[in-house]
């Protein structure tokens, strides 16, 4: 482990001050990161700037960042561009170790004063031994150390995935998706339009860094292809890295350079270069978040059969046809269930309506957790299958039986889970008169560490993205 790499970010991942440059007791945005910290329980010392303020939200306001009796680490510049070298300056002066700019008009509007300005910007930060995040970024949260995203309060609890996104709307995004779907980060990086630290630089750090297990990536162009893709080459056989990537069309081109100001390269060569490289690509945010949360909760996959219990309670023979299809179009095997097992099934289930074969439709015995806690340990059993896929849809299920006897199909998927015999999924199609109560049972299996998702389209997705992962892993 490169230690000094770890020590170079010290002060941006585990900050013990951070100053607020553009702080304001009204309903700004720079009054918002200031209660946000506050919120979330960040333990370190918040120090606002503005020069017209003498108190924000109750802690002591400063006019300049060089008034700041105490030391900072960490100063967020949320103030007009026209402004920025200046405050610059002042960080300078301050000996802050890490700036980070939420403030754009900086190179992304591709115009000649604005381009000067970031480069000036760059070059009196390096002189004073400054690190640079941004411009036009949300900076970085770390749930551990109750730091937020910044701008939407957002802190979730601990884990081990790491976002690292150019976008800062994409990474409030993820940061949400995770609140909900409990999919846990050890930290979140938007980085805009890395004048200074890019992607490469942070991919160099959390190579090293032993609280992150799992890198999402979401990127709009990059200045030295060569080198992002010798970094990801090193990292997926040690790390599974998840990688979005914009800009892969013309038009898309076209406002990424809009955005960041990044010029995306050629979408055919890119994609085989990030799989030769081992990463898994995604092509939108929900698939992204899907991936993830496979991967927080899964353990590695060595094959693609799949078993798949079309629906609890009945009426599941549609449900079943476009489940095989669907995970059959992605490569996902569903092996035919042995005549043994059929028998076995039979003896189970008994019921008109079944479907004895893979899809499995349990019909009316799907509610009954006894007959289902038999059946998921005898498809358990069966040495050709390597993963289990569960239509729970709990919305149907409430119109069939009470919330306690929901309670206890849960369970029974919840023991289920936790004994260890096959990695589940299970499946919860939103909407219907009991919504409110399907998305508690989602919370509750999250929690479980069993992964939901809201279609077989998504589950397969995504179980087909870490299937190839953990092929290539064991080829690597």
């Amino acid at each position: 482990m490169n230690k000094d790499k770890l020590k170079e970010f010290e002060a941006m991942f585990n900050p013990q001050s951070i100053a607020v440059v553009g702080a304001s007791s009204g309903r700004k945005i720079g009054g918002a990161v200031v209660r946000n910290l506050q919120l979330s329980g960040y333990k370190g010392k918040i120090f606002p700037v503005n020069p017209t303020e003498r108190e924000i939200l109750g802690l002591k306001a400063y006019p300049s960042v060089r008034e700041i009796p105490e030391p900072v680490d960490y100063a967020i510049i949320m103030v007009p561009a026209a402004v920025v070298l200046g405050v610059i300056d002042d960080c300078a002066a301050k000996r802050v170790k890490v700036v980070q700019l939420f403030t754009a008009g900086f190179s992304e509007t591709g115009e000649v004063e604005p381009i000067r300005l970031e480069r000036e910007m760059v070059a009196r930060a390096r002189r004073a031994g400054i690190r640079l995040l941004g411009p036009n970024c949300v900076g970085i949260s770390v749930p551990a150390k109750r730091i937020p995203v910044e701008t939407t309060g957002v802190v979730g609890q601990p884990g081990d995935i790491t976002i690292l996104a150019q976008s800062g709307g994409h990474t409030e995004t993820l940061a949400s998706a995770g609140l909900s779907r409990d999919i846990r980060f050890s930290k979140l990086i938007s980085f805009g339009n890395a004048c200074d630290l890019n992607a490469i630089d942070f991919l160099g750090y959390l190579k090293q860094d032993p609280e992150t297990r799992i890198i999402a990536l979401y990127l709009e162009g990059i200045t030295d292809g060569r080198r992002l893709y010798q970094l990801l080459a090193e990292i997926s056989p040690i790390k599974p890295v998840v990688l979005l990537k914009g800009g892969r069309t013309e038009v898309g081109r076209e406002m990424a350079m809009s955005h960041t100001g990044s010029l995306a390269g050629s979408a055919a060569v890119w994609k085989a270069a990030m799989k030769q490289a081992g990463v898994i690509e995604v092509s939108t945010l929900e698939e992204m978040a899907d991936t993830l949360m496979a991967l927080q909760e899964l353990p590695p996959i060595a094959g693609n059969r799949i078993a798949i219990v079309s629906q609890l309670g009945g009426g599941a023979g549609g449900a079943g046809v476009l489940a095989a299809d669907v995970c059959t179009s992605l490569g996902l095997e569903l092996p035919p269930f042995p005549g043994e097992i059929k028998d076995k099934l039979k003896s189970i289930i008994n019921a008109p309506g079944s479907i004895l074969r893979n899809p499995l439709d349990l019909s009316l015995v799907g509610r009954q957790p006894a007959l289902l806690r038999k059946v998921l340990e005898l498809l358990a059993g069966l040495a050709d299958i390597d993963l289990i896929m569960l239509n729970e849809r709990p919305t149907f299920l409430l119109a069939l039986v009470s919330k306690a006897e929901l309670q206890a199909i849960n369970d029974v998927l919840v023991d289920f889970q936790h004994s260890d015999e096959k990695p589940l999924v299970v499946i919860s199609p939103p909407g219907g008169m009991h919504e409110k109560e399907r998305v508690k049972v989602e919370r509750r299996l999250s929690q479980a560490g069993i992964p939901i998702y809201p279609s077989f389209e998504r589950a397969a997705k995504a179980m087909a993205n870490i299937i190839r992962y953990w092929g290539f892993r064991s080829r690597a």
